[in-house]
């Protein structure tokens, strides 16, 4: 009887470290998979809107009238400066 518990429990401690593997490895795929990559590896220019003032990454603004503006942010609504 004791050695049917204990093959129960190696086979339950298996069992773990298998799914423990599983796990670990499933959420490196997922990560990476949210993490935007950036253009080159310094990253993205960050460039204030012309209307509002808020900093965005230079691949989200357009060019109006000569200067760079939210492309698109519908609270962009402020007069230019």
């Amino acid at each position: 009887m004791a050695r049917i518990l204990l093959l129960l429990f190696i086979a339950f401690l298996i069992y773990l470290v298998i799914k423990g593997l599983l796990r670990v490895g499933g959420k490196k795929k997922d990560e990476a998979a949210d993490v935007p990559t950036a253009g080159t590896a310094a990253g993205e220019d960050m460039i204030a809107c012309a209307r509002c003032g808020v900093n965005v990454p230079r691949s989200e603004t357009r060019e109006l009238e000569g200067r760079r503006v939210c492309a698109s942010n519908p609270n962009c609504l402020a007069k230019p400066k």
